[in-house]
């Protein structure tokens, strides 16, 4: 054999490796799939030793979705911005609507948090455009943006 030509992976050595990535933090199915493929191109087997780490609920999508909002939150991340990540990650349109919904009644409050963290005290009308842009590109909508600039004294 080459130097080139590398040797496929064995079904114990691609779940090692699964279990090593998987003990540092959750993994969507999309992400973990990609990158046992990352390391492993001439794999073959990679989709069935992932659907078996799923039937054993080791990787779960509705897990990971659901740290990873929890985890933008504590971030003061926005709906829009949150939404756009997941997709990225490979998670269906529909646990993305199911997880956000559950948090639904926090976006304005959340951006209202974070715009006293930022500036405590009376804003302008010249500083409310700039905190107005930069809640929007945190991800918050424009009515989470507005009820927040409108709370603030």
């Amino acid at each position: 054999m080459s130097p080139d030509e590398k040797e496929a992976p064995s079904l114990n050595e691609m779940r090692a490796f699964a279990y090593r990535l998987l003990g540092r933090r959750e993994y969507s199915v999309f992400e973990l799939d990609r990158r046992i493929r990352q390391k492993w191109p001439e794999a073959t087997n990679v989709e069935e030793l992932v659907e078996a780490l799923v039937e054993e609920d080791l990787v779960s999508d509705e897990r990971y979705a659901e740290a990873f909002v929890r985890f933008r939150i504590q971030r003061y991340q926005g709906p829009l911005k949150i939404k756009a990540a997941l997709r990225t990650k490979g998670i269906s349109d529909d646990l993305i609507s199911r997880e956000l919904g559950a948090h639904s009644e926090e976006w304005a409050e959340l951006a209202a948090q974070w715009l006293e963290r930022q500036n405590p005290g009376e804003i302008s009308f010249e500083v409310k455009k700039k905190y107005y842009r930069r809640l929007t590109s945190r991800g918050f909508t424009h009515d989470q943006a507005m009820d927040a600039l409108n709370k603030s004294p």
